[in-house]
């Protein structure tokens, strides 16, 4: 007990003298600052209590490469049983013929996520092979690459449809049996591009902008509800995955190009923890907060800066 006020008075002390030199909004901030910091680097290193995935069926749209292939991987080495679905019914059944081999449960779906038929009927066969998803992956995407006077009508709704509409379809089709069984999780994979509008992408940051909204609103619905069904929306930067193959990047020291598997990596850890936002690298959260707080004219001289603006000229996509 002595030790303890000894603690006491010397915490007591220190205060006093640095309120007196700085005054109190100083500290206060350094302290709240210093707490904040902290609990993020709990986050980002794993040290929360984490949900077990053993035995949740996962249903993950474009699943047959890219960040979706390889969350596949982690999904089915967590015990999860993994619905791989996807418009490439061959590269997804490779994957899943991979997990299979190596003893995980995985099962290859056709889907046309643009077609709300298709995605009931790729529901209806994972219920009957793998029971109700609990875990919906909304992760195909597409992008075109161009301005939008140099696209077509046809490409620009396309985009719209797989990469937002379809988010639409997959939750009506998943979420009320989640909501009635109070046990499940929406993960709705969005973009940078879904707070900042970049040249070359109107069409593909109007679809992520929808995207980032149609997450933030449920969210808000779900809790409500009072329900236990979570959600996580993922923001990355440009991932190397091909999708976006030949993009410039001026200064990678600040928005490194992320690699598939870190992104995977980190999208299972914030399903474990029930995060809600994750936004990928830390500097993106930086970019979103000073779009925000400063003039457009500002936060478009930033962006251009960085190259941000300018990324997608030299855009050339999957071969």
């Amino acid at each position: 007990m002595e030790h303890l006020e000894k603690v006491k008075t010397r915490t007591v002390d220190l205060f006093k003298k640095v309120t007196e030199k700085y005054g109190y909004a100083k500290p206060v901030a350094a302290i709240v600052g210093g707490l904040w910091l902290f609990n993020k680097l709990l986050v980002r290193f794993g040290f929360f209590m984490k949900k077990q995935l053993k035995g949740e069926v996962v249903f993950i749209t474009g699943a047959a490469s890219g960040i979706g292939k390889q969350m596949a991987f982690m999904f089915a080495l967590q015990g999860a049983k993994v619905a791989l679905v996807d418009l490439n019914l061959s590269g997804a059944e490779e994957v899943a013929n991979l997990i299979n081999e190596r003893k995980g449960q995985a099962l290859a779906v056709y889907c046309d996520v643009s077609s709300y038929d298709s995605v009931h009927e790729a529901a209806q066969t994972v219920r009957e092979r793998f029971g109700v998803p609990t875990i919906l992956i909304n992760n195909a995407g597409i992008v075109s690459g161009l301005k939008f006077l140099q696209g077509d009508l046809g490409r620009m709704e396309k985009t719209i449809q797989v990469n937002l509409t379809s988010h639409l379809y997959t939750l009506k089709e998943l979420l009320p049996d989640m909501i009635r069984n109070d046990h499940g999780h929406v993960v709705t994979i969005a973009s940078m591009a879904g707070f900042i509008g970049v040249s070359g992408m109107v069409d593909y940051s109007a679809s992520k902008f929808g995207a980032v909204g149609l997450n933030e609103s449920l969210r808000v619905e779900l809790k409500l509800m009072h329900s236990k069904v979570k959600t996580t929306c993922v923001c990355p930067y440009y991932i190397n995955t091909g999708m976006f193959h030949g993009i410039s990047l001026a200064h990678q020291w600040a928005f490194p190009l992320l690699d598939e598997g870190y992104v995977a990596r980190r999208i299972i850890q914030a399903i474990r923890q029930e995060t809600e936002v994750l936004i990928l690298p830390f500097t993106g959260m930086l970019a979103s907060v000073l779009k925000a707080a400063v003039p457009a004219w500002f936060s478009d001289w930033v962006l251009n800066f960085l190259g941000l603006s300018t990324a997608m000229e030299t855009f050339k996509g999957r071969a």
